[in-house]
Protein backbone atom coordinates (compact mmCIF):
# COMPACT_ATOMS: atom_id res chain seq x y z
CA UNK A 1 0.00 0.00 0.00
CA UNK A 2 1.18 3.67 -0.82
CA UNK A 3 2.08 5.58 1.73
CA UNK A 4 1.09 9.54 1.59
CA UNK A 5 2.40 12.57 3.42
CA UNK A 6 0.57 13.14 6.80
CA UNK A 7 -2.34 16.02 7.35
CA UNK A 8 -1.68 16.71 11.08
CA UNK A 9 0.88 17.06 13.59
CA UNK A 10 0.56 13.69 14.94
CA UNK A 11 1.48 12.17 11.95
CA UNK A 12 -1.66 10.63 10.72
CA UNK A 13 -2.63 10.42 7.08
CA UNK A 14 -5.82 9.82 4.93
CA UNK A 15 -5.19 5.87 4.44
CA UNK A 16 -4.34 5.43 7.93
CA UNK A 17 -0.81 4.29 7.09
CA UNK A 18 0.60 6.67 9.71
CA UNK A 19 3.70 7.49 7.71
CA UNK A 20 5.44 9.98 8.54
CA UNK A 21 7.44 12.60 6.14
CA UNK A 22 10.78 12.42 5.63
CA UNK A 23 13.02 15.21 6.87
CA UNK A 24 16.10 16.29 4.79
CA UNK A 25 18.61 18.17 5.81
CA UNK A 26 19.03 21.36 4.57
CA UNK A 27 21.67 24.23 4.12
CA UNK A 28 21.69 27.95 4.47
CA UNK A 29 23.80 29.10 1.65
CA UNK A 30 25.64 31.94 0.98
CA UNK A 31 28.83 31.18 -0.74
CA UNK A 32 28.80 28.93 -4.32
CA UNK A 33 31.15 26.25 -2.72
CA UNK A 34 28.37 25.36 -0.68
CA UNK A 35 26.34 23.98 -3.64
CA UNK A 36 26.95 21.07 -4.41
CA UNK A 37 29.55 20.31 -7.68
CA UNK A 38 27.19 18.44 -9.82
CA UNK A 39 24.92 21.86 -9.82
CA UNK A 40 27.75 24.06 -10.13
CA UNK A 41 28.91 21.94 -12.88
CA UNK A 42 26.15 20.52 -14.64
CA UNK A 43 27.05 18.23 -17.38
CA UNK A 44 25.17 15.32 -19.58
CA UNK A 45 26.73 12.17 -17.57
CA UNK A 46 24.88 13.27 -14.55
CA UNK A 47 21.79 14.45 -14.97
CA UNK A 48 20.04 16.37 -12.35
CA UNK A 49 16.02 16.84 -11.41
CA UNK A 50 15.54 19.47 -9.01
CA UNK A 51 12.73 21.43 -7.06
CA UNK A 52 13.05 24.86 -7.47
CA UNK A 53 11.55 27.82 -6.25
CA UNK A 54 11.98 31.57 -6.01
CA UNK A 55 10.91 34.11 -3.15
CA UNK A 56 11.07 37.60 -2.89
CA UNK A 57 9.41 41.05 -2.28
CA UNK A 58 7.67 41.49 -4.85
CA UNK A 59 9.12 39.09 -7.95
CA UNK A 60 9.44 39.95 -10.83
CA UNK A 61 11.67 42.41 -13.27
CA UNK A 62 12.26 44.96 -10.84
CA UNK A 63 11.07 43.15 -6.89
CA UNK A 64 14.09 41.74 -4.94
CA UNK A 65 14.92 37.95 -5.17
CA UNK A 66 15.57 36.89 -1.38
CA UNK A 67 15.91 33.11 -2.01
CA UNK A 68 16.30 30.58 -3.99
CA UNK A 69 14.95 26.69 -2.68
CA UNK A 70 16.87 24.08 -4.56
CA UNK A 71 15.70 20.54 -3.57
CA UNK A 72 17.65 17.43 -4.27
CA UNK A 73 16.64 14.07 -3.42
CA UNK A 74 18.83 14.42 -0.70
CA UNK A 75 18.89 17.75 0.71
CA UNK A 76 17.46 21.47 0.34
CA UNK A 77 19.39 24.10 -0.09
CA UNK A 78 18.14 27.60 0.72
CA UNK A 79 20.52 30.43 -1.46
CA UNK A 80 20.22 33.12 0.23
CA UNK A 81 20.35 35.80 -2.94
CA UNK A 82 20.52 39.11 -0.62
CA UNK A 83 23.84 38.08 1.58
CA UNK A 84 25.68 35.89 -1.14
CA UNK A 85 24.06 38.60 -3.27
CA UNK A 86 25.04 38.95 -7.43
CA UNK A 87 28.15 36.49 -7.19
CA UNK A 88 25.95 33.76 -5.47
CA UNK A 89 23.23 33.95 -7.95
CA UNK A 90 25.38 33.89 -10.69
CA UNK A 91 27.36 31.12 -9.64
CA UNK A 92 23.85 28.94 -10.20
CA UNK A 93 23.25 30.12 -13.76
CA UNK A 94 25.04 27.17 -15.45
CA UNK A 95 22.69 24.70 -13.71
CA UNK A 96 19.59 26.93 -13.77
CA UNK A 97 20.06 27.29 -18.12
CA UNK A 98 21.54 23.86 -18.24
CA UNK A 99 19.49 21.48 -20.13
CA UNK A 100 21.02 18.39 -18.01
CA UNK A 101 19.15 19.90 -15.11
CA UNK A 102 15.39 19.69 -15.03
CA UNK A 103 13.71 22.24 -12.69
CA UNK A 104 10.42 21.39 -11.37
CA UNK A 105 8.67 24.25 -10.47
CA UNK A 106 5.00 25.61 -9.87
CA UNK A 107 4.20 28.51 -11.78
CA UNK A 108 7.45 29.77 -13.14
CA UNK A 109 6.72 33.20 -14.96
CA UNK A 110 7.70 35.24 -12.16
CA UNK A 111 10.42 33.54 -11.40
CA UNK A 112 11.73 33.47 -14.67
CA UNK A 113 11.61 37.08 -14.90
CA UNK A 114 13.35 38.08 -11.77
CA UNK A 115 16.14 35.76 -13.44
CA UNK A 116 16.42 36.80 -16.78
CA UNK A 117 16.05 40.78 -16.29
CA UNK A 118 17.50 41.11 -12.74
CA UNK A 119 20.45 38.14 -13.70
CA UNK A 120 20.39 37.83 -17.17
CA UNK A 121 19.86 33.97 -16.23
CA UNK A 122 17.40 32.45 -18.73
CA UNK A 123 15.75 29.48 -17.55
CA UNK A 124 15.76 26.08 -19.82
CA UNK A 125 14.73 22.90 -19.70
CA UNK A 126 11.92 23.78 -16.72
CA UNK A 127 8.65 21.33 -15.94
CA UNK A 128 6.05 24.19 -14.48
CA UNK A 129 3.21 21.39 -13.17
CA UNK A 130 0.70 24.43 -13.16
CA UNK A 131 1.40 24.83 -17.31
CA UNK A 132 1.33 20.60 -16.92
CA UNK A 133 -1.54 20.32 -14.93
CA UNK A 134 -3.45 23.31 -17.24
CA UNK A 135 -2.89 21.01 -19.99
CA UNK A 136 -4.08 17.82 -18.70
CA UNK A 137 -7.61 19.64 -17.87
CA UNK A 138 -7.62 21.02 -21.36
CA UNK A 139 -7.21 17.38 -22.76
CA UNK A 140 -10.03 16.11 -20.13
CA UNK A 141 -12.11 18.71 -22.02
CA UNK A 142 -12.05 20.88 -19.05
CA UNK A 143 -12.22 24.68 -19.64
CA UNK A 144 -10.50 27.13 -17.68
CA UNK A 145 -9.64 31.00 -18.06
CA UNK A 146 -6.12 31.75 -19.36
CA UNK A 147 -6.25 33.98 -15.99
CA UNK A 148 -7.15 31.50 -13.07
CA UNK A 149 -4.39 30.45 -11.35
CA UNK A 150 -3.99 26.79 -9.83
CA UNK A 151 -2.48 26.38 -6.49
CA UNK A 152 -0.07 23.87 -5.59
CA UNK A 153 -1.64 22.43 -2.86
CA UNK A 154 -5.30 22.35 -5.28
CA UNK A 155 -3.06 20.14 -7.71
CA UNK A 156 -1.94 18.25 -4.85
CA UNK A 157 -5.54 17.72 -3.50
CA UNK A 158 -6.68 16.39 -6.49
CA UNK A 159 -7.46 12.36 -6.27
CA UNK A 160 -6.41 11.75 -9.74
CA UNK A 161 -2.64 12.78 -9.14
CA UNK A 162 -1.93 12.42 -5.33
CA UNK A 163 -4.72 13.04 -3.38
CA UNK A 164 -2.77 14.48 -0.45
CA UNK A 165 -5.06 16.83 1.70
CA UNK A 166 -3.04 19.47 4.26
CA UNK A 167 -4.86 20.76 7.30
CA UNK A 168 -3.19 23.79 8.92
CA UNK A 169 -0.94 22.67 11.84
CA UNK A 170 -2.33 25.81 13.38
Amino acid sequence: MASHPPNSADGEDPAGNNAELPSLPFHVVTKPSQLPVEFLEPSAAKKLVIGFDCEGVDLCRHGALCIMQIAFPDAVYLVDAIEGGKELVEACKPALESNHVTKVIHDCKRDSEALYFQFGIKLHNVMDTQIAYSLIEEQEGKKRAYDVYISFVSLLADPRYCGTFYTSLD
